[in-house]
């Protein structure tokens, strides 16, 4: 320790002169970085190609004659025992500090690459419970977007904890953002757009339904909707064809007059949540494209019987989800048809994480059969993955590649709606 104030201002700038030259410059950028490295300071730098004022200036350091050559080289150690001696007892390390400010030495950033590879090794575990999220798991760990996102290796393994507790919660059955948030994190803002943890869970919710990436409000509104939560009451809909209704509501009538006239009901999610939907038939069938509807619809007509018919409309949303949920709930059976491609089969594995349903067309003889007697077909990309409903469907679809749509099929589902 020094003894007094104003000798540490007078060490201070007695090193200042001594390395803050810019004939200095070389050899305080080398000594900062050897402590980087090493954490020590000993041995010898040498700048080669040093320029002639470089040479003289790391000579005048031990009042030395310059040498010949285009070189210039300074011993740390005997620079360390000049410095205790004659400026700075605390020696040549503590004096770069001094000039440079904090170091962070190799032992802090062994343990800062360690608390790292937990935070990208514990974010892989989603991508193991959750294998959608596999390519979304890959991009944040390659992209340093929690490192981005957080202010430390701690805070990032706490949000990577939290997107785990998230995954496992989606797809929701219609809970409102707010109401997700105070639920998961027991904060309702925890997911605002505007949160570090807001904007890394909206690009996990899409990741997780297939929906592409992007930004804007409109994209987070779709992104969080595909999952079951709700942004907007109004913009996530149902669209259904058939449904009794009742007169237990005004959704419920509504359902009744639009059934009895042959025509399909689009439904808000603020509907769904404010009046019950009537009667649930003993059967419902749920397909993936608004044509079946639309088919339906054309066939059937006006006062016609058909089984009752719901739409999920690609990856399904907040709206869909709570239809589904009540219509189980009020002892409805439900039977899924989706399109055979990659897509198809994860919308039908995200329905069935929300509700029960049996395969309607959806096997592997059905796959097979379509493939031969269609002409409308195409080769689709991607991954199939798991059909539990029908262990050999997966492996018919990655054997032939071959898309069907619902719209190739179409006749046959509409056979099958005849109310028997």
């Amino acid at each position: 320790m020094r003894g007094s104030e104003g000798d540490d201002i007078e060490a201070l700038s007695r090193i200042r002169r001594l390395f803050g030259t810019p004939e200095m410059a070389w050899l305080l950028t080398r000594m900062r970085s050897r402590l980087e490295q090493k954490g020590t300071l000993e041995g010898t730098v040498t700048k080669q190609g040093a320029s002639a004022s470089e040479r003289m200036a790391a000579a005048r350091l031990f009042g030395r004659p310059v040498r010949s050559g285009s070189s210039a080289s300074v011993s740390l150690d005997q620079l360390d025992e000049m410095l205790r001696r004659d400026a700075w007892p605390s020696g040549l390390s503590s004096a770069v500090i001094a000039l440079v400010g904090p170091i962070v030495g190799p032992d802090v950033r062994r343990a800062e690459r360690s608390s790292w590879q937990e935070v990208a090794d514990t974010l892989r575990v989603i991508a193991i419970e959750r294998p959608e999220l596999s390519a979304w798991v890959d991009t944040v760990n390659r992209s340093g977007a929690l490192r981005r996102a957080t202010a430390s290796a701690s805070a990032a393994q706490t949000m990577t904890l939290q997107l785990g507790v998230l995954a496992r919660a989606l797809p929701a059955e219609g809970d409102a953002l707010g109401v997700l948030a105070a639920r998961l994190f027991g904060d309702a803002h925890a997911l605002d757009p505007k949160t570090a943890l807001g904007s890394m869970a909206v690009g996990l919710a899409a990741a997780l339904t297939g929906h592409p990436a992007g930004n804007g409000s409109r994209w987070r509104r779709d992104a969080w909707q595909l999952s079951g939560v709700v942004v907007d009451e109004l913009s996530s809909t149902v669209l259904t064809l058939g449904l009794p209704g009742g007169l237990s509501s005004p959704t419920a009538r509504a359902l009744a007059a639009l059934g009895e006239a042959g025509q399909p009901a689009v439904l808000t999610y603020r509907q769904l949540a404010a009046d019950d939907i009537g009667r649930a038939p003993s059967r419902v069938s749920v397909c993936e494209n608004p044509a079946v509807i639309a088919a339906a619809a054309d066939r059937f007509g006006v006062g016609a019987g058909a089984v009752p018919l719901v739409c999920v409309n690609g990856q399904p949303g907040a709206a869909v989800i709570r239809m589904l949920t009540q219509l189980v709930a009020g002892g409805a059976r439900l039977r899924y048809h989706g399109d055979f491609d990659a897509g198809g089969v994860g919308i039908a594995r995200t329905v069935a994480r929300s509700v029960p349903w049996t395969p309607w067309r959806l096997r592997e003889a059905d796959y097979r059969a379509a493939c031969e007697s269609s002409l409308a077909t195409s080769v689709f990309s991607g991954a199939v993955g798991d059909t539990p409903w029908d262990e050999g469907l997966s492996g018919a679809m990655e054997e032939l590649r071959l898309r069907v749509e619902e719209e190739s099929v179409l006749s046959d589902l509409l056979d099958d709606l005849r109310v028997e």
